[in-house]
């Protein structure tokens, strides 16, 4: 087992305020899906997605954790700063109850212990001794296309799917894994500003990381249309570094140590992690059913 460098730690942190800035944007995402009486899928309320203020107000808190997953990135691998976006739930749920004037349930507080001892245990289990790699251009190519491709599928998908919360499942899954892979595109983008300067402009992890992110920001939406906040943002949570180990395992030399004995336990922690959503996606009274949406001159929620 390994213990996480100085530089690790920064990153760590770096990563903990990332989950900050993501937290108040998804609340202001989902206050605002609650305005918007059709889902986004269907394309006719994109034009009213973008006047709103609350749509600008968590794009800001979006470039704020952008900011410091860029800087998170930099100096530990995916492999320990993807874990951290559960800590988005620890914060989210406790505060949207509070903004729907309810308490916070037991199930929801057990499930908040439950992902931060798997949490803790992962993080201790991870992983090289080193900041990991990048994707090579070939590697960035074939990650950024496919994504994209995969992206656009399920949304399609999404569009065509009768159930409100099957609907929302597929985009939050697929927000997820925008989030994931563009950690991994970020990355790389960030090592080619410091290795070909100017042209790293034109470098394939460049060029994908914004088309992947903005994809991920309306995938996030249109997941809150018609449901609470748990789910869809519990499912985009497990998601996240789902996709960014497969990248960075995959594509960029990433591991986890321990051997087996190593991978048994994150495959535990995993099932603890898992199991800790869910008691924090459904609350007592049924919270992550669908819900009614509510139109813009509605009373707020």
């Amino acid at each position: 087992m390994m213990l996480l460098s100085h530089g690790m730690w920064l990153g760590v942190t770096f990563g903990v305020l990332s989950c900050v800035a993501y937290t108040v944007a998804a609340v202001a995402q989902r206050r605002l899906a609650v305005r918007l009486s059709e889902p986004l899928t269907g394309g006719r309320q994109i034009g009213r997605l973008l006047r709103h203020p609350l749509w600008w107000i968590s794009l800001v808190f979006n470039g704020g954790r952008a900011g410091f997953q860029v800087a998170a990135v930099g100096l530990a691998p995916l492999t320990v700063v993807q874990p951290l976006g559960v800590l988005v739930l620890v914060f989210g749920i406790p505060w949207s109850a509070r903004l729907e004037r309810r308490r916070v349930s037991p199930a929801e507080w057990r499930g908040a212990a439950f992902t931060m001892v798997a949490l803790g245990v992962l993080l201790a289990l991870t992983v090289t001794g080193n900041g990991g790699g990048v994707l090579s251009e070939s590697d960035a190519v074939l990650v950024g296309a496919g994504t994209v491709v995969l992206l656009a599928a399920v949304a399609w998908a999404a569009g065509r799917v009768p159930s409100v919360a099957w609907r929302s499942y597929l985009l939050a899954a697929a927000a997820g894994v925008a989030f994931g892979v563009s950690s991994a595109t970020v990355k790389t983008a960030v090592w080619a500003f410091d290795d070909l300067g100017a042209a790293a402009l034109v470098h394939p992890g460049s060029l994908a990381t914004p088309v992947i992110a903005v994809f991920g920001l309306f995938l996030a939406q249109a997941a809150y249309q018609g449901m609470d906040l748990g789910a869809p943002l519990g499912i985009t949570t497990l998601a996240n570094p789902v996709a960014a180990a497969i990248v960075g395992v995959a594509f960029m030399g990433e591991t986890y140590a321990g051997g087996v004995p190593g991978a048994l336990t994150a495959v535990a922690c995993a099932v603890l992690a898992g199991y800790g959503i869910r008691l924090l996606t459904v609350r007592s009274d049924g919270g992550s059913r669908p819900v009614a949406s509510i139109p813009e001159s509605g009373p707020r929620p």
